[in-house]
């Protein structure tokens, strides 16, 4: 079956009907409804049907997490020593320890992959909850993450994790907790050592959201954008060698693969719509469109970078995710009254058409062959 044929309709359609009352309750009913349907079509996916289909370590995660259950807590707790106090080994043990956590309560890869999707499912439709003030922001929001960041669920891929923990770590910054923002993102750092890339905004939003500082920022990145096209391997070698990292360096070794140039266009027009239409004096107005500003000079220079190779995309996901917020915002910023509800059918309408490219994506259920 082609599963955003399914899930674009009912994000949509259940939007509209529980938009006829639009309060604080719908908002909330709405985004339970369809954390819950995601989260079970992401969690009884067919993990080899994954790996095949697209090319991700589905089917490694799952032979890891059975590997993992026979892993004994002193074996554990070596080689967290290993990995960070003497420094062998180039994996992220804080996986492995939330596997080892998991498999205490099942042995079954479908529920580990249930529990642990919570870790983004939750914080992000906290985010929801919190910044967007309407449902139809929430369902271009639903409709951008089916479009853009749905595939890497699928995938299980642990960054996926280290995104929620970030998530975490800037509701509370925005809160102004700091240490507890400091425990979510080495938490994040602890999954995925690219995890560290959210450290940058976090910092923005805890000492500088000046909205003239925002704005020049922002134009700087894109009047860097050609270079970062022409020399995304340098910049990723680069970014490698500043954190010490080899492995993430020698991504930008090898030949450039080229491509991807929808997905850069794209991420590029929106970055420049919410540069356009959401102008200093917006910014100075509202609190919650200056914490979320700050994603956008980090996606509009990262963006490129996928042009290298294509799982650099990870590396733009930590901001460009955040577009699902402020595109919404940028619209109401742009539009009057009278004409949004024709531009939110056509951006979400663009963005249904993107994730339906070629019927859509694909789907098994685990049970399926």
């Amino acid at each position: 079956m082609h599963i955003n044929l399914v899930l674009i309709p009912f994000v949509i359609i259940l939007g509209l009907v529980l938009s006829g009352n639009d309060d604080d309750k719908n908002r909330r009913l709405y985004i339970v409804l369809c954390s819950i349907v995601m989260l079970f079509i992401a969690a009884m996916r067919n993990p080899e049907w994954m790996t095949l289909t697209y090319h991700i370590d589905t089917q490694m995660y799952k032979e890891e997490f059975e590997n993992v259950m026979n892993l004994s807590w002193s074996d554990l707790f070596r080689s967290i020593h290993q990995r960070y106090v003497l420094k062998v080994g180039d994996y992220d043990i804080g996986y492995v320890a939330l596997q080892k956590v998991i498999s205490l309560i099942t042995h079954s890869f479908t529920m580990f992959s249930l529990i642990a999707d919570l870790l983004f499912f939750v914080p992000f439709g906290v985010i929801l909850y919190r910044y967007c003030t309407n449902i139809r922001q929430i369902i271009f929001a639903y409709v951008f993450f089916i479009a853009l960041v749905q595939v890497f669920l699928f995938g299980g891929a642990r960054q996926i994790f280290a995104i929620g923990f970030d998530m975490m770590a800037l509701l509370a910054m925005a809160d102004r907790k700091t240490w507890r923002a400091i425990i979510f993102l080495l938490l994040g750092i602890s999954i995925h050592f690219s995890s560290f890339l959210f450290l940058a905004p976090l910092l923005m939003i805890r000492f500088e959201t000046n909205p003239r500082v925002l704005k020049l920022l922002h134009l700087v990145c894109f009047l860097m954008f050609p270079v970062v096209l022409l020399f995304p391997n340098e910049l990723i070698v680069f970014m490698g060698e500043a954190v010490g990292m080899e492995k993430y360096a020698n991504y930008g070794t090898g030949e450039i693969q080229g491509g991807a140039t929808t997905f850069i266009t794209l991420i590029e027009l929106l970055s420049l719509f919410c540069f356009i239409a959401i102008n200093r004096t917006k910014l100075e107005k509202n609190d919650n469109i200056r914490l979320l500003y700050v994603m956008t000079p980090f996606m509009t220079i990262l963006a490129p970078l996928i042009h290298s190779n294509g799982s650099m995309i990870r590396i733009s996901l930590y901001y460009h995710i955040f577009l699902s917020l402020l595109v919404p915002y940028a619209i109401d910023c742009m539009f009057g009254k009278e004409s949004r509800r024709i531009v939110y059918a056509i951006t979400i309408g663009a963005l249904a058409f993107l994730a339906l490219q070629g019927g859509g994506t694909r789907y098994y259920f685990f049970w399926q062959v």
